[in-house]
């Protein structure tokens, strides 16, 4: 019985170094892939950081083009509306004198005008009726 003893003894002493070499070698592996994940996680955090870097560079370039281009835009458009203004305010002058000079020409000149005015616009009128 002594030797049915000392082989359980034996045997349990076996299962129990093997338990605890498995448990070291699951320790192990936890460890190796938790220290795995870590360094991906570092590496995705970096990837994503620097990918929100750039954008956030691209964003800020796009808005300085965005900005100039505006200003640009308006800069042009108060140009074209004070020429415009001017030549407006040119033309003006130029049919005052115009009309100041010649006040019999101008005078004609507006009734004929009228009367073409008259003519298309009753002509137009015409044809709705028809329709």
């Amino acid at each position: 019985m002594a030797d049915i003893k000392s082989e359980i003894e034996d045997g349990v002493e076996s299962a129990r170094e093997a338990a605890e070499e498995g448990a070291e070698t699951a320790r192990k592996r936890f460890q190796k892939l938790g220290d795995q994940a870590q360094d991906r996680y570092k590496k995705v955090s970096d990837d994503v950081r620097k990918g929100a870097e750039r954008a956030s560079h691209h964003i800020r370039r796009g808005a300085e083009r965005a900005r100039e281009t505006y200003d640009d835009v308006a800069e042009s458009a108060q140009k074209s509306y004070e020429r415009v203004r001017s030549e407006a305010g040119n033309l003006s002058r130029e049919v005052s004198l115009y009309v100041r000079d010649n006040p019999a020409k101008a005078l004609l000149i507006a009734a004929g005008a009228g009367f073409l005015l008259g003519l298309v616009v009753r002509g137009r009128g015409d044809r709705d009726d028809e329709e």
